[in-house]
């Protein structure tokens, strides 16, 4: 079989079994898999991304698999490979169509990487992988650019950019982004205006409703003193 081909078997399996969200709707509209998607060259085979319940955390994981069609052997360079995948995942894997033998189970455990065994339609977990951390801008600028996913600037949640409406594709509420200024950077081609912040739809409703809250506490101290100035010249 080729590589490609188990590109599916390690999906489900991400999506069944370690509770990852695999696919999004992208801005054509439809549904891509998280395949051989990637960031500054470094390109990953599967990707998984999932979070955990508890309504306290907005942690979320990704999780790498680099897949090797191989069934006989396993070499360092393979292991290694999928270490890279530490810069942008919480979890590195290696899958592959073979039993895997003392020396490479080794290997892969000095450098942190778990071991998928795949047999048919099914894959087996031979050894876990170590936690990693990545650097949590490069993390999120990759759910951004090649996941479409954000997180809210306020409340901290993870929000796929785009969704299918009745009419359609649209981009959600809030998720289009909303451009703001930092002073520490040199302004860019943007001008003053220099760092993306996205805010999920609840937050912007929220905010909205606080902004016409105090709008209107300054209408009515407005009239307030209207009304005092009114009394005075009586």
């Amino acid at each position: 079989m080729l590589e490609k081909e188990y590109y599916p078997v390690v999906q489900r399996f991400l999506e069944g079994h370690m509770n990852c969200v695999v696919s999004a709707i992208q801005r054509n509209g439809h549904s891509e898999p998280f395949v051989c998607r990637g960031l500054n060259r470094l390109i990953v085979d599967v990707y998984g991304v999932r979070g955990f319940d508890s309504r306290h955390s907005r942690r979320v994981e990704g999780i790498a698999v680099e897949v090797k069609p191989k069934e006989r052997r396993t070499s360092l360079r393979d292991i290694v490979q999928a270490r890279q995948y530490s810069a942008l995942a919480h979890r590195c894997y290696l899958a592959q169509p073979r039993d895997f033998d003392t020396v490479t189970i080794q290997e892969a455990s000095k450098q942190g990487v778990g071991l998928l065994k795949i047999r048919g339609d099914k894959v087996q977990v031979v050894a876990e992988s170590a936690p990693f951390f990545p650097d949590p801008d490069t993390f999120n600028l990759f759910l951004h650019r090649s996941l479409d996913i954000v997180r809210c600037a306020v409340c901290g949640c993870y929000r796929f950019r785009y969704s299918k409406s009745t009419d359609g594709v649209r981009t959600d509420a809030g998720i289009a982004g909303h451009w703001v200024g930092d002073h520490v950077v040199a302004r860019g081609a943007t001008g003053a205006l220099n760092k993306k912040m996205f805010l999920c739809e609840r937050c912007e409703v929220i905010l909205r409703e606080a902004l016409g809250i105090r709008r209107l506490q300054s209408e009515v101290d407005m009239l307030r003193r209207a009304v005092s100035r009114l009394k005075k010249r009586k």
